[in-house]
């Protein structure tokens, strides 16, 4: 694909929060009554939620952007699913296949047979699952019962929201948190859903507390848009273009709303700047760029989790800035950049949806960009080259 972009400007609809999504779909499968929920994006991993609860045994109807979600009462003897390349659903579904299928078949795709398990399966093996392997593909076979959950915080908070998200099947339960708790805006994300649903919960620093309770449809509920994908048309005004992003909650708990404090930040700060990663690591890409193209020297910490998402996601990152002429190193778990002239070329997206979407706003600066293997967007953003072309982008797909 090649992307000519002479002037970016217009407005566009952030999309679905795919955090929300996933969440809400997960808790009205099991909630009392039937669930409607509003979603205006159905990316790759949000299908594949849907499917694999539909294989649960989950009755699930799509009318346009309305999702109909029928609960499941009843535990199927046998279900297959492939959770295909999403970490999301993989992590969220495992401890609840048990309650609605005896033995469940698991299979996956691209890199997330490599990704970070080990810590979410020794917890369920703990509370009476049993798993026919250590990687995917598996079954998952055994009778779930409440244990003293414990995890570290600085692996997955995927973990801990999957465990919240079955705490109301188990009598609530508390979570131990053994480590220095990162990317905690997920887990206010799940504490939000579980409230929607009539659950209450509870995070501290070293533990998180569902309490006992039944979940409860609130009937319909609207997905709110999301931060993590808006954040790139919000950098693109950093760089030169007059976007305006609708359908965004500026008292939302998704942790990636703190983009428009560090783009505020930069701008402030255009000699030297160090951003701290953790909490918020889906705006390592984007904010890559944005710093070489706005301080003079920067540096991008603590990024370690990174490396197993998708891509190696700080090589891949460096690899993008590197292809467009950035002065920039990988030092450990952080990224060097240094203020540089970027020029039109060709960028290896590494099958990695947050690359492609980077790639694609440089060409605010560069004015021509091509990409290869596009088709990764799919993952979270399908509608990201349509909203590009409306915005004033020239889309040649090839």
């Amino acid at each position: 694909m090649k992307i000519k972009t002479d002037k970016l400007q217009g407005t566009v609809d952030a999309i679905s929060s795919k955090s929300f999504a996933h969440r809400f779909l997960i808790l009205a499968s099991v909630a009392d009554i039937d669930t409607t929920i509003i979603i205006n994006e159905f990316s790759n991993d949000i299908m594949t939620t849907i499917d694999c609860l539909r294989n649960l045994g989950v009755k699930i109807e799509i009318n346009e952007n309305e999702v109909t979600v029928h609960p499941s009462f009843f535990q199927k003897d046998v279900s297959d699913i492939n959770v295909n390349d999403s970490g999301s659903t993989l992590r969220f579904l495992l401890p609840l296949v048990s309650f609605l299928s005896q033995k469940t078949n698991i299979k996956c795709s691209g890199r997330l047979q490599d990704r970070p398990i080990k810590e979410l399966m020794d917890q369920l093996k703990l509370s009476g699952l049993t798993f026919s392997a250590d990687k995917l593909p598996f079954t998952v076979d055994g009778t779930f019962h409440k244990i003293d959950f414990e995890f570290p915080g600085d692996v997955s908070s995927q973990y801990i929201s999957a465990i919240m998200m079955i705490a109301p099947l188990i009598g609530g339960c508390e979570i131990k948190i053994t480590s220095k708790m990162e990317s905690t805006g997920y887990i206010k994300i799940t504490q939000e859903c579980l409230k929607t649903f009539g659950v209450d919960s509870e995070i501290l620093s070293d533990k998180v507390i569902v309490k006992p309770g039944a979940l409860k449809s609130p009937g319909r509920i609207c997905v709110e848009g999301d931060w993590s994908n808006a954040a790139f048309f919000l950098c693109a005004n950093a760089l030169g273009a007059d976007v305006n992003v609708e359908n965004l909650n500026y008292n939302s708990v998704q942790g990636d709303k703190k983009i428009v404090e560090l783009l505020g930040k930069i701008e402030n700060n255009k000699d030297y700047i160090e951003i701290d990663i953790s909490q918020t690591p889906d705006l390592f890409v984007i904010l890559g760029l944005v710093l070489s193209q706005k301080c003079e020297k920067s540096v991008i910490k603590n990024a370690n989790r990174l490396r197993l998402k998708e891509s190696d996601r700080i090589q891949s990152t460096y690899e993008m800035l590197k292809s467009f002429g950035v002065d920039c190193e990988i030092d450990g778990d952080n990224l060097l950049i240094n203020k540089s002239e970027i020029k039109p070329t060709v960028v290896n997206s590494f099958d990695d949806h947050r690359i492609v979407m980077a790639a694609a706003i440089a060409s605010v600066i560069t004015k021509e960009v091509e990409i290869k293997d596009w088709e990764a967007v799919n993952k979270s953003y399908p509608s990201f080259f349509e909203d590009l072309e409306r915005l004033g982008s020239n889309v040649i797909y090839r």
